[in-house]
């Protein structure tokens, strides 16, 4: 296998290249040949003129094309140009296959599988490019991971354009479209490929929760308009603006085990957030920041693992919001690549990456991808690449990286600070602080919610309510002192008589509440009994003997909680009446 990558401006550029006795040397001897075009023109002719002029000199290439945020080429950043790179194959057939959306994306996916493993054999890897802005990229990588029955790599990425006007254009062999996919496959079994992917973002807010989400569209976010939550935390305007000034805060989110990053990329009227693949209620998002300094450190983990590979090739997909986070230093995540083995690739709206069988749509990431035929070249015998951050010759150079790692390290432990105290805040606001239980306000909100759950599940539940016998004679005989210690002795034993799944509170003064989820005014009975008797059987600090009475009460299909509570309540009053260390139900 043999690589060559040419930035051009020109198709002069191009035919004078490909010419060229370098070039037409492989042109002779290869089995097969890969042409891709990563260019800044969105115009559709520019690539088929592109095309055109290469079929004549290697009818039978395979030649793919899409516009870019951004072209790569030999480890490089280069704008407002084509990159067009050439891979010459050995012995690896391939083909490829272009579909415009005529239908829901899962069908389509699912029709793109079968398609491509009906008509090819040996499948070592497909590359996909797709149109991200103009079709829900997830929902047809869903249908694809669905019908595919091979665990071979997959990877590629999202078409984009400079100026985000949804006019993304991909290219098959002559054949353009602004909403479909494309795939190339790879067919051998001497062909090994590679794919590797890292992420780099952290958490800069809080973990919020999507409360309402339709599709791509964000609607709400802890029952907030989602935009709201931007425009509150990040101060960003829904202007013409919008998509830059939020393109480096994605939404940070877990599912099944992989870490996710979206960012937003559009506002609709009723302040719902756009991104480009679901995000489904329920799951818990955070806002997160590029930290660069664990992106350089990942990047060079990755680089070493490609240069073990023996590489012949790599093509590089790097989100654009990497690009727009690391700025002129951008080149030190890419660069040691092409020290291994020749490099291109693109800057993209999302990227396509396999991890068994399914094929995921990722933003804000680097997938590298390596590509080599039989044992690949020998490995280079220079040491494993380290990347300076820095010239020495001048210590004031390339400091962005430094300065954004701080601010992001800063961030992440004020707000590691502000959740501790915030947690601290809510336990003391539910705890009673003598006793350290549930305290009053914490016991009602469980009840509320055994009530809805009642309600839901036709659930029964039930309370008891207790109050230490004669207690106001103990303080005035002991102290409060002593009293305070027979309080928090009591709740050690009640706490020893209950279920973990039961709610133990202190209503006030001495008397307290019990909430039992799943369990009937007999049960709450038997259980008010227990109690009592232990109670009754033990000696209290000072050696002290002491008793309870108990009212216990199940709740009623239309109660309030204040109905349920003054059943018990008086229920506990009857005790009192029959001469207290009892138990009566209402």
């Amino acid at each position: 296998m043999i690589s060559k990558n040419l930035v051009i401006n020109s198709i002069e550029e191009l035919i004078n290249w490909v010419a060229s006795k370098e070039i037409k040397i492989q042109l002779d001897s290869a089995a097969s040949i890969l042409v891709q075009v990563f260019s800044s023109n969105c115009d559709p002719e520019w690539m088929l003129a592109i095309e055109s002029n290469l079929r004549p000199m290697m009818p039978q290439a395979v030649i793919a094309g899409t516009t870019t945020m951004g072209e790569i080429a030999k480890g490089k950043l280069f704008i407002h140009t084509t990159v067009v790179a050439i891979t010459f194959f050995d012995k690896a057939r391939i083909q490829g296959f272009l579909r415009h959306k005529d239908k829901k994306e899962v069908d389509l996916g699912i029709a793109f599988a079968q398609k491509i493993e009906t008509d090819c054999q040996q499948i070592a890897g497909t590359m996909l490019y797709a149109t991200p802005n103009t079709m829900n990229v997830s929902l047809f990588l869903e249908g694809f991971s669905t019908a595919r029955k091979g665990t071979y790599p997959v990877f590629g990425g999202g078409a984009g354009d400079y100026h985000v006007v949804q006019k993304p254009v991909i290219m098959l062999n002559g054949e353009y479209t602004s909403t479909g996919v494309l795939a190339v496959v790879f067919m051998s079994d001497d062909i090994q490929i590679d794919v590797r992917t890292y992420l780099g973002w952290q958490a800069l807010s809080k973990e919020m929760v999507i409360t309402e989400s339709d599709g791509l569209w964000i609607k709400k976010i802890d029952d907030q308009p989602a935009f709201d939550v931007l425009n509150r935390y990040l101060d960003i305007q829904n202007d013409d603006e919008f998509f830059y000034n939020v393109l480096v805060f994605p939404f940070l989110f877990k599912r099944d085990g992989i870490n996710y990053a979206m960012t937003p990329i559009e506002v609709n009227d009723e302040k719902a957030i756009k991104v480009i693949m679901n995000i489904n209620e329920g799951e818990s998002v955070c806002i997160g920041y590029g930290n660069p300094a664990i992106i350089i450190e990942k990047a060079n983990d990755i680089q070493n693992w490609v240069r073990a590979f023996n590489s012949e090739a790599i093509f590089l997909y790097s989100c654009i919001c990497r690009r727009f986070l690391l700025q002129g230093e951008v080149d030190l995540e890419t660069i040691p690549f092409e020290t291994i083995a020749p490099t291109a690739g693109f800057y993209t709206y999302g990227e396509i990456v396999s991890q068994g069988s399914q094929v995921m749509f990722l933003n804000a990431t680097m997938l590298a991808v390596s590509m080599k035929e039989g044992c690949g070249k020998k490995p280079k015998l220079e040491a494993q690449i380290e990347i300076s951050k820095t010239d020495p010759r001048d210590p004031f150079t390339s400091q962005h990286t430094r300065i954004i790692t701080r601010l992001v390290n800063f961030i992440k432990v004020v707000t590691q600070e502000l959740e501790e105290a915030n947690e601290e805040a809510r336990r003391l606001a539910e705890q009673d602080y003598l006793t350290k239980t549930n305290n009053r306000m914490k016991a009602h909100e469980f009840i509320k919610n055994e009530i809805e759950r009642s309600k839901r599940y036709e659930l029964e539940f039930s309370i008891i309510m207790l109050d230490m016998d004669f207690f106001k004679k103990v303080n005035d005989t002991y102290g409060h002192n002593i009293g305070d210690e027979i309080l928090i002795y009591l709740v050690k034993l009640l706490k020893l008589e209950i279920r973990k799944i039961d709610m133990l509170s202190r209503w006030g003064g001495e008397e307290f509440l019990i909430v039992m989820p799943l369990t009937d005014k007999e049960g709450a009975r038997i259980t008010a009994e227990r109690i009592r008797a232990v109670v009754e059987l033990s000696l209290f600090p000072n050696a002290i003997k002491q008793t309870c009475s108990f009212g216990v009460a199940s709740y009623q299909k239309g109660e309030s909680i204040e109905m349920l509570i003054d059943r018990a309540d008086k229920a506990l009053y009857e005790a009192k009446l029959k001469g207290r260390n009892c138990v009566v139900t209402k």
